[in-house]
């Protein structure tokens, strides 16, 4: 309160509260914690009469605070594959503020390196979610993990994101043959019997292809369809000609190709042989000794 010389008094609760000044005219100004100031002009004081005078502070109105993530994501991945995830934030209150950052939902291997984020009025940042596609994850498996972010001036305030990840097919086959060589004599059937394992996680075709031979020679499947760790044998038999002789050889190239994806394919050779004649030993001839007396 002022009339050329200050006049300070300091409350501290709501009330009537007095000030002694000589009479005169005066400004007067209020100010409260948390309250807007208060400014009076040409208040009048007026000698040996009380001057009242109502104060009614507003309050003032707390910062805007707010926050937003970016958009839900998806991405997918291969088996033991870690998928990286970008997520914006922007803090769109009126003041600086610190954000916690949680992930919640996933059974998938999902870790969040940082765990607050301070971002000034309006500041965009952004920060890394990781994502580990399991090792035994089937083709269309899938995980969902929400990440929220909550203003630590107001735990009200946040907002949150769904980040999905999809396992992706992955082909493959491993195979093998009993032999890779046999013999039998001209017009007898020599059979080799070969193993194939789905070694990809996803149900896959494979196609069984017979070339290069110039004996008769069958594949007893042309095509497999194996579910994922599955399993299956299939013989190729070879006739061996008729009109064959030691040492005649035929060999058949067995190939067998994944329909998911073509680039997946591998060979074995099969080679047959003309069985060498077995030729029967010199008879013995044993003859009686006649000893003279």
């Amino acid at each position: 309160m002022t009339n050329g010389i200050d006049t300070y008094t300091t409350t501290s609760s709501s009330g009537a509260y007095s000030i002694t000044v000589p009479a005169g005219l005066y400004n007067l100004s209020a100010t409260a914690a948390g309250y807007q100031p208060i400014t009076i002009n040409d208040i009048t004081v007026n000698a040996n009469l009380p001057t009242f005078v109502d104060l009614l502070f507003n309050l003032i109105p707390p910062p805007v605070l707010g926050v937003v993530l970016g958009q839900d994501m998806s991405q997918t991945g291969q088996p033991s594959e870690v998928v990286t995830y970008t997520v914006s934030i922007t803090n769109t209150g009126e003041v600086t503020d610190t954000f916690s950052l949680i992930l919640a939902g996933s059974t998938w291997i999902t870790q969040l390196p940082e765990t607050a984020i301070t971002l000034g009025a309006g500041e965009m940042g952004s920060f890394d979610v990781t994502v580990e596609v399991p090792t035994d994850a089937w083709a269309g498996d899938w995980d969902a993990v929400t990440v929220t972010a909550t203003s630590q001036t107001d735990n009200a305030i946040s907002d949150s994101a769904e980040l999905t990840t999809t396992a992706e097919a992955v082909y493959g086959f491993d195979w093998s043959a009993d032999m890779t060589g046999g013999e039998g004599a001209a017009g007898e059937t020599v059979t080799y019997t070969i193993s194939l394992t789905n070694t990809g996680n996803t149900t896959d075709t494979f196609n069984i292809a017979l070339a290069g031979h110039s004996w008769a020679t069958t594949a007893s499947d042309s095509i497999l369809m194996l579910a994922p760790g599955e399993s299956a044998d299939f013989p190729v038999s070879v006739v061996i000609a008729g009109n064959a002789v030691y040492p005649d050889t035929d060999m058949v190239t067995v190939t067998a190709t994944s329909e998911g994806d073509n680039s997946v394919t591998d060979s074995v050779n099969l080679t047959t042989a003309v069985e060498e004649p077995v030729t029967p030993a010199n008879p013995v001839i044993y003859l009686p000794m006649i000893m003279r007396p």
